[in-house]
């Protein structure tokens, strides 16, 4: 688990990376804490799952860092030393599939970093760092750019970034020889809706965005041949009759593909859609809060699936707790499996 140790919003902060157990059942059991980082908003593993990496988000616009780790039953061992991020606010991690480089996104200066990563985990300096420059509309979260994920494509050639400042998915070519980015082609995804998060559906043809500040879930195609991105639908993650003014955070597919599972910060729910049309339809089938109701706002700022695709986990930065759901393969219901384990300002949730 990874989040805030100085935690945000006025909130208290959490000691470090946090190690828990899940049971059979989904409850979660803290193990303990790696204490040496500060703000490890982010989490990754490596692609043979024997590292972990983690973003230090650092506050005032200072240049974020990237740590290596060694994973050792319930504990971290530091590898090598912490590395820059390449700008400021890194907030999130990308592997290229072979494990020999790990590309971050700056959310405040708007940089793509790429790092090269040794034979025993330990991360060097970046060997190429970009700059996005575009805004939008919105007067407050699009005065600049602000690249929010990074994700390979199915084939590891290319990398999509989803920016929420310019409202573009900005697509680049990755030589995997010299870890090196060259861009290929940007697709404007309209005005003012802020794409956050991607994932891409197996086929490798279609992925899915949130959009941060349109309220809604993206159905887009990609040509791997030229690495062209079209939108194709956006569908609300709001309920019908509900103020659609909310924040969805990440998306993942259940294995399979059948479902799809989003966050929603400002309705504090976790939600399902059903997959159809060979993946180009979204239909809302559940929307689950992510604690029990209660004074104040959750703000889930993350959702995490186990392999089986039945255990949901939502890390709420706001409501101080990582929750925990059962996911129905058929019907989609999300219903509680355990109380919300108490965690001070949660932002990542990471399987292993």
């Amino acid at each position: 688990m990874g989040g805030f140790t100085r935690g945000e919003y006025g909130l208290p902060g959490l000691p470090g990376i946090g190690i828990a157990a899940v049971t059979g059942s989904g409850r979660l059991e803290l193990r303990g804490w790696q204490k040496d980082i500060e703000n490890p908003s982010f989490l990754t593993l490596s692609p043979d799952r024997d590292r972990l990496y983690a973003v230090s988000q650092l506050p005032g616009g200072a240049t974020g860092a990237v740590h290596a780790y060694r994973v050792d039953g319930d504990r971290l061992r530091p590898v090598g030393r912490p590395r820059s991020s390449g700008g400021a606010a890194p907030v999130h991690l990308a592997f290229h599939p072979d494990g020999r480089f790990l590309l971050t996104v700056n959310y405040d200066s708007g940089h793509v970093a790429v790092l090269p990563v040794g034979t025993d985990g330990a991360l060097g300096d970046p060997v190429q760092v970009l700059r996005h420059h575009g805004r939008g509309p919105h007067p407050v979260e699009q005065r600049g750019p602000h690249p929010h994920m990074i994700a390979f494509d199915p084939a590891g050639t290319r990398v999509l970034v989803p920016d929420k400042g310019d409202d573009r998915i900005h697509v680049y070519d990755f030589d995997a020889r010299a870890g090196r980015l060259s861009p290929r082609t940007t697709t404007r995804l309209g005005s003012g809706v802020g794409p956050r998060h991607l994932v891409f559906h197996p086929g490798g043809r279609l992925a899915y965005v949130t959009n941060e500040i349109g309220h809604s879930v993206s159905v887009l195609s990609y040509d791997s041949r030229t690495g062209e991105v079209r939108a194709l639908s956006h569908t609300s993650v709001a309920p019908p009759g509900i103020d659609p003014r909310n924040a969805p955070s990440a998306v993942h597919l259940t294995p399979g593909a059948r479902l799809l599972v989003t966050a929603d910060r400002g309705l504090d729910t976790v939600q399902s859609f059903r997959v159809g049309d060979g993946g180009r339809t979204l239909t809302l089938l559940e929307s689950q809060p992510v604690t029990p109701k209660a004074p104040g706002t959750r703000w889930p700022r993350d959702v995490a699936l186990d392999g089986s695709g039945r255990f949901v986990w939502t890390a709420n930065q706001a409501g101080q707790s990582v929750s925990a759901f059962r996911l129905d393969p058929d019907d989609g219901r999300l219903t509680p499996a355990a109380h919300p384990l108490p965690v001070a300002s949660p932002s990542c949730v990471l399987l292993r």
